[in-house]
């Protein structure tokens, strides 16, 4: 067996990590893609976790129309190096581009863009997955099934092929307009009044602050003409992976109340209002710089807990607790969420944030009480992100529970695929 996390690096455990092959399944557990998902959800404690890394291959690409179909074990930073230089780009990206498509699909990941672009699997035109009889089955957005699969966590079927539509862009740069925001009430009020006008928009909270202040980044991909003419030679150009690796888990944590807040700082400090021109890769995924920057959480791990409730002032009451924290962050991300689809859908409309926060027992415990107050103003927890919701809390945040269950006991009555996650918060036995 091998030891296993979650990227958070909390809580791990053991399982037996082996390559997918749909000829030889055996036992339960299951599947992961490049293990980006922070909690317990990618993998199954004393049983198998099936790897998806060997299926990594383009199938086909149209250029004409902007459709790739590929393996699923194919990563978006694989995707971006191979549809960029002809003009396109996925239409929804997370945080990284280090994740799979199977993985994107399973978590039916967002981006900064969801208020007018929706989630991955909105442009998503076909799934085929395997079920656990053995049978591949070719799944369109038609059916109950491909949502159930859509942020499912892998708990349907293991998705083997998909076929994505990807987005025509003017060039591999955004325009990024950069607002300063006093404190958090004057965030949400310009999140408000901007983001429509904008294709992204996104905010971060000094969380170090006494009001909070913020920064709001409003984008768009920039027109061929708005760029340099040192630029306008190379308009598409894909960013090779970050050139810093920290080579081993720290033995403490580099994370503490005095380097967030110098963190928090120089990023208030770098961030000068106006319009900036900024290359795609240091606006979707500022992180991915550094290979393996969660070993700098240290031992003990951390989680990023991310949120949603419906309402500006449901999310200014559970801030004004998030102030109160044993511990400090310097990354707190908000952001407006449109609705999704799917009967464990992490769905809007609504405001969402997401923040990390080490994974000590305070932090814990003070975490699973802000859930219990998230219920009350229903909001609901990300799944990808969760390593701390009970079965009764779950199934608060998820009133379509049932539907899923009914629909995982017709594919899979003996419960082949199940994961910590899926036991802990009751969706297998």
């Amino acid at each position: 067996m091998q030891r296993i996390s979650g990227w958070g690096l909390y809580p791990r455990s053991h399982t037996h990590l082996t390559p997918w092959h749909s000829e030889r399944w055996q036992g339960s557990g299951i599947p992961r893609g490049l293990g980006r998902s922070y909690g317990d959800a990618s993998f199954r404690s004393g049983e198998y976790t099936w790897h998806l890394l060997p299926y990594n291959r383009v199938l086909s690409w149209d250029a004409e129309q902007g459709i790739l179909t590929a393996e699923a074990g194919l990563s978006l930073y694989e995707v971006i190096h191979k549809v960029l230089p002809q003009g396109w780009f996925p239409y929804v990206v997370p945080g990284t581009q280090f994740v799979t498509l199977g993985g994107a699909f399973a978590s039916n990941i967002h981006g900064k863009n969801h208020h007018v672009q929706g989630s991955f699997a909105d442009h998503v035109q076909w799934i085929e997955l395997r079920l656990p009889s053995g049978e591949l089955k070719r799944v369109s957005p038609q059916e109950d099934l491909f949502w159930a699969t859509a942020g499912g966590m892998g708990l349907t079927g293991i998705i083997e092929r998909l076929q994505l539509r990807l987005a025509r862009v003017p060039t591999s740069y955004i325009l990024n307009q950069v607002v300063r925001a006093p404190d958090i009430e004057a965030i949400v009020r310009i999140l408000t009044e901007q983001e429509m006008h904008y294709p992204f928009a996104v905010a971060w909270i000094d969380h170090h602050h006494p009001k909070n202040r913020g920064i709001i980044h409003l984008g768009r991909f920039a027109e061929h003409k708005e760029l340099p003419l040192s630029l306008q030679k190379q308009p598409f150009r894909p960013r090779p992976k970050g050139f810093l690796r920290i080579p081993f888990l720290l033995p403490f944590a580099a994370f503490n109340k005095y380097t967030t807040a110098w963190i928090s700082l120089y990023y208030w400090m770098q961030h000068k209002e106006g319009n900036h021109l900024v290359p795609y890769n240091t606006y979707f995924f500022p992180l991915d710089g550094v290979d393996k920057w969660n070993r700098l959480w240290g031992h003990q791990g951390f989680v990023q807990f991310q949120f949603i409730v419906p309402q500006a002032e449901d999310f200014l009451s559970l801030w004004a607790r998030l102030r109160h924290a044993p511990a400090r962050s310097f990354l707190t991300v908000l952001k407006r969420l449109g609705p999704q689809k799917g009967p464990l859908a992490f769905s809007g409309p609504g405001w969402t944030l997401a923040i990390d926060l080490p994974a000590t027992a305070a932090i814990r415990s003070f975490l699973s009480l802000l859930i219990d107050k998230v219920l009350e103003r229903n909001g609901r927890i990300y799944l990808t992100k969760d390593s701390l919701l009970t079965p009764e809390q779950a199934q608060a945040s998820y009133p379509e529970w049932k539907n899923f269950l009914n629909l995982k006991a017709q594919i899979d009555p003996q419960e082949k695929l199940r994961s910590d996650l899926s036991q802990r918060i009751g969706l297998t036995r």
